[in-house]
């Protein structure tokens, strides 16, 4: 045999065996993962507006405001009634995740019922416009806020209001109940 032939061959069949580098891509993806700590809301307390004594004038009108604040500054009592006890506004107390946004809801107004009420008839009622220390009040109750932590200590915030008393408030022990709701947004 011809040793060029056979150079030309083994040339053929080494080109052949060799295959041509493939037309590859590559590409990459991003994993992330958001870990929540549970919301927690803790406290409440009682929002604690004391004891109003009405004048005795036919006709009389006195708006009494609780701050939402740890402590009240200011007179809470109004212009010819007499209050006793120590006006406060009720504490709570939001866990979560640093920097998460949470939803809160805090409703706009409570309605007070006379307890023990015994006059037959329609029970009757008060209701008191919540104020909080989150954001200043909007016409919904619902807030974004986020946690300057994770977990412990959280945020504390207090829910006070503004009752209104008047000649036709019926006499007596009035409450209610506040229900303050979080969650992730």
């Amino acid at each position: 045999m011809n040793s060029k032939l056979i150079l030309a061959a083994a040339g053929l069949f080494a080109g052949l065996g060799a295959a041509a580098p493939a037309n590859a891509a590559t590409t990459s993806a991003t994993i992330k993962a958001s870990i929540l700590k549970p919301v927690q809301l803790t406290g409440g307390g009682t929002l604690d507006l004391g004891t109003i004594l009405t004048p005795s004038a036919a006709t009389f009108s006195g708006t009494f405001t609780v701050a939402a604040a740890a402590s009240q500054t200011g007179t809470f009592c109004a212009a010819g009634f007499s209050c006793t006890g120590s006006p406060a506004a009720a504490m709570f107390n939001i866990q979560g995740t640093n920097k998460t946004n949470i939803g809160l809801n805090i409703p706009l107004s409570i309605v007070l019922t006379l307890q023990n009420y015994t006059g037959g008839g329609t029970v009757p009622t008060m209701s008191i416009s919540t104020l909080n220390s989150i954001a200043a009040n909007n016409t919904t109750g619902s807030y974004t806020m986020q946690v300057p932590n994770s977990g412990t200590p959280g945020l504390d915030f207090y829910v006070g209001g503004v009752l209104t008393v008047t000649q036709a408030t019926v006499g007596g022990n009035y409450a209610g109940t506040i229900t303050v709701t979080a969650d992730y947004n």
